[in-house]
């Protein structure tokens, strides 16, 4: 009777046991399930996650793009470097300037010039940013025959360029180059669509040329009007002068009695970014693609004028470099000017630069 009641127990127990083993299974599989989607309804696709989107559009640099090798990365130092432009009193009047006839301050604290060249010394890093939106569809065609021939007349064997185009989006059309013909080439794709996001092109452009060694230009063909750029003029500013960038404008909007208040804020701000970089705006008379045949062809002149003119330019240039005496790692603004002592000769150069961090 003893042995039977054992027996009973015993198996009440195994019973127990196994019921207890199979519901920890069946809530086991039931999690694996959960875990790997079957047997449940299909998660609801993601919002993506705006805190890691990009703060711009990506440059798009399509694959058939090429860049030559052969580009110099830069050494990062304290070294300032202040390209300067040379205008004379006379055209008859020699480039020969030397160390001893400029002067730097910083602050109005004159600074010993450590680094000197001329522009035939340092090679030339030039992008072309050509606005290709909708409010200079007429005018892309003789942009693009006048900047031509700016590449045939400043482009040297030790010279490299690269071209883009700026609507809504920012496209490398060209990467850097030293031959004049791919340039040339891409310029045929050249096509007017979308608004206008100057400051972002000029924001992305001098992050772009920033790691390469030289004068470092950018040149910008168009009204200046700007209606899409997630950057601010004085944001792109600011960064073309952190890469150390002179900006060049070719202003192309509407001028005279036709002047209207879109163009004349354009040109302000290109006004804004060309002298605060030493660079220069040229303002061609005529209005390509607008007022018939005869004016087009005079419209083509002028355009040739002001690029011949910003070749010459670029031709009569000078390249000085510095440690500057004020030794603080801040990340400030700093002003700068450059004096000729020999008489007849006057220097623009950028107004200031922001001082290495940390």
């Amino acid at each position: 009777m003893k042995l039977s009641r054992i027996l009973n127990v015993r198996l009440f127990i195994l019973a127990i046991f196994m019921i207890a083993a199979s519901w920890l299974m069946f809530i086991s599989s039931n999690h694996v399930l959960s875990q790997s989607g079957r047997g449940s309804p299909p998660d609801r696709k993601k919002k993506p996650d705006k805190s890691r989107l990009p703060a711009l559009p990506p440059i798009r640099v399509p694959e058939q793009v090429s860049q030559d090798s052969g580009i110099t990365f830069r050494i990062n130092s304290d070294l300032v470097s202040v390209v300067t432009t040379i205008s004379r009193r006379s055209p008859n009047d020699r480039l020969d300037l030397s160390r001893e006839d400029f002067e730097v301050l910083e602050d109005g604290v004159p600074q010993e010039i450590a680094n000197f060249a001329r522009d035939a010394e340092q090679p030339l890093k030039v992008i072309m940013l050509f606005d290709t939106s909708l409010s200079v569809m007429q005018k892309i065609e003789f942009e693009r025959r006048a900047a031509a021939k700016f590449f045939e007349r400043v482009i040297r064997p030790q010279d490299q360029a690269a071209l883009f185009a700026f609507s809504s989006d920012i496209d490398v059309l060209q990467g850097f180059t030293g031959k004049v013909p791919l340039l040339v080439n891409a310029m045929k794709h050249l096509w007017a669509q979308g608004a206008t996001s100057l400051y972002d092109a000029v924001f992305l452009a001098a992050d772009y040329i920033k790691p390469v060694q030289g004068r470092r230009v950018i040149v910008v063909v168009s009204d200046g009007g700007d209606t899409t750029s997630q950057k601010t003029l004085l944001t792109a500013l600011a960064n073309a002068q952190r890469s150390d960038v002179m900006i060049f404008a070719v202003f192309t909007g509407n001028r005279g009695f036709s002047e209207n208040l879109r163009d004349l804020a354009g040109e302000r701000a290109l006004e804004t970014m060309t002298s605060e970089t030493g660079g220069a705006l040229f303002r061609p008379i005529a209005t390509p693609g607008t007022q018939g045949g005869e004016t087009d062809e005079q419209s083509i002149r002028e355009l040739d004028l002001a690029f011949n003119d910003l070749a010459e330019q670029l031709r009569r240039q000078y390249t000085l470099g510095y440690y500057s005496t004020n030794d603080k790692r801040d990340g400030l603004f700093r002003k700068l000017a450059v004096r000729i002592k020999k008489p007849g000769y006057t220097a623009r150069a950028r107004l200031g630069y922001y001082a290495p961090k940390g």
